[in-house]
């Protein structure tokens, strides 16, 4: 999860390692910090389904972020 405001505008993002080749980021500094170790979540919680983690996810922000409108986009993430 990254935050970064700039003349007065806020902006943010989010990205999640599910099932991925991490090698590229031994390359770089992930965040700006030399060494970090990315990790995915096959790692920590073993094979699952891409489909999954974006329901269970969206489902966990709009709880915490007590949004009271769910909105589902059709067409996939490419």
């Amino acid at each position: 999860m990254g935050l970064r405001i700039r003349n007065g505008c806020s902006f943010h993002g989010l990205a999640l390692n599910v099932d991925m080749d991490l090698e590229p980021f031994r390359r770089i500094n992930p965040c700006g910090y030399a060494g970090l170790a990315m990790t995915q979540l096959r790692d920590h919680a073993g094979p699952i389904e891409f489909a999954e983690v974006g329901a269970r996810l969206r489902s966990q922000l709009v709880k915490h972020l007590d949004y009271a409108e769910q909105t589902t986009l059709t067409g996939g993430i490419d």
